[in-house]
């Protein structure tokens, strides 16, 4: 490997890191910015979540969304068992967090096996879109 690669490769795994850092630090301390009543039951900030959610599904594929709040909460919840794992050496009372942790380390799981069923659906609708476009087209040439 030369060192311009080696330069690039730890460059992006720099950002990658960084990125995760600022993603488990939002999400481990909710959201900045205190939510307002949007209309309906709803609020702001759940309708905006929302709303990023499906432009990400349309924008990345479907599913999507899930495998990123899944990898999300499966990272705060090792770090919520890793806080209580650390508390219970100190001070022998984290038990707490640690169950915190390992529910928050499944829920991330599950959503991410949700996004990737929601994927496997997406593209298996694609393939049989094509299928059924491919069959229509062989029937307009046998009439031309």
């Amino acid at each position: 490997m030369m060192i311009g690669d080696r330069v690039n490769f730890l460059r992006r795994l720099a950002v990658r890191a960084a990125c995760f850092v600022m993603v488990a630090l939002l999400a481990w301390s909710g959201p900045l910015v205190p939510s307002a009543n949007a209309v309906g039951s709803e609020s702001a900030a759940e309708v905006v979540n929302s709303r990023a959610a499906a432009e990400l599904d349309r924008v990345a594929g479907a599913g999507t969304s899930d495998q990123v709040e899944g990898a999300v909460d499966s990272a705060v919840g090792k770090a919520k068992r890793g806080v209580g794992r650390v508390s219970d050496e100190i001070n022998g009372d984290g038990t707490l967090k640690r169950v915190e942790g390992a529910a928050d380390q499944l829920e991330g799981k599950v959503k991410r096996g949700v996004g990737q069923a929601k994927s496997a659906a997406a593209d298996a609708g694609e393939d049989i879109e094509d299928s059924a476009n491919g069959i229509v087209d062989s029937i307009k040439d046998l009439f031309d």
